[in-house]
């Protein structure tokens, strides 16, 4: 049996933990990590559970703070504080026995930060061609077409970025590779996808689906039978295949039939 740690707030200060079933505070420093590590060592089958830190985690479970904040107002823990949340967070982790949390690699994080680049970058291109629709003085026109020239310049230079990131990685130019035999997926859905969903070749069909966002959530109860909708997820992701779908089904007859069948 696991001893479960409840580790929150992993600030530049201090760890808050719930550990041998009471809160201790160590700081977020090579003395108190180092005596927090001594702690976890002196238990049998350590286990740590903590909520997505913004980039101070360690190997450890990451679980959605949704769903632990959902098990503290089942007990009626409606206060939060570092105290209550560890505690809970180690609670969760005992009952829920989530699972060890996997790091991406590092061309991963690269792809992610590329991508998320080029969004701004098309985004901003966006922005700029609505503002000549307004038909603009001369002046200004020529202002917005420059901006525009200079942002599609960059919007070039991240996406041969995203190209190299790719080929430097041997199992990145084969994922993408399979992902591109499909149809509607090119190179930058091919990105986000290797960039965003690391986890797409690992788990089953219905475990990737929920990932994404796009299982339907049943809404029943008793006689009622509710409108079936998608909720949650990774929003980018699920944009990125919304967009190649649109794509497969006008380039493709047979996916185009199937979306119709479902339509219908």
């Amino acid at each position: 049996m696991m001893n479960v740690i409840g580790l929150c707030d992993i600030g530049k200060g201090n760890l808050d933990v719930f550990l041998d079933g009471k809160h201790c505070r160590f700081g977020n420093d090579t003395d108190g990590i180092d005596a927090f590590v001594l702690r976890c060592k002196s238990l049998e089958n350590p286990s740590v559970i903590l909520e997505p830190t913004g980039g101070y985690e360690i190997v450890v479970s990451i679980v959605n703070p949704y769903y632990v904040r959902n098990v503290a107002r089942s007990k009626k823990d409606l206060a939060k504080t570092d105290k209550i949340d560890c505690k809970v967070l180690a609670e969760y982790g005992e009952k829920m026995e989530p699972q060890i949390y996997v790091p991406k690699p590092t061309h991963c994080f690269e792809l992610e930060d590329l991508s998320h680049r080029r969004d701004n970058l098309v985004d901003m291109i966006k922005e700029e061609k609505q503002r000549l629709e307004k038909e603009p003085s001369e002046a200004i026109r020529v202002s917005i077409c420059n901006v525009v020239i200079f942002l599609e310049k960059e919007r070039e230079g991240i996406e041969i970025q995203l190209r190299e990131c790719i080929s430097r990685n041997e199992q990145a130019q084969q994922v993408s590779a399979v992902l591109q035999s499909e149809n509607g997926v090119g190179e930058q859905t091919a990105a986000i996808l290797i960039g965003m969903l690391p986890e797409l070749g690992r788990l089953d069909n219905r475990q990737i689906v929920k990932l994404c966002g796009l299982a339907p959530m049943s809404r029943d109860s008793g006689t009622m039978r509710g409108y079936r909708s998608i909720r949650g997820g990774r929003a980018r992701v699920r944009k990125a295949l919304y967009m190649a779908s649109i794509s497969a089904i006008k380039s493709n007859e047979v996916l185009r039939e199937f979306y119709q069948r479902l339509r219908d």
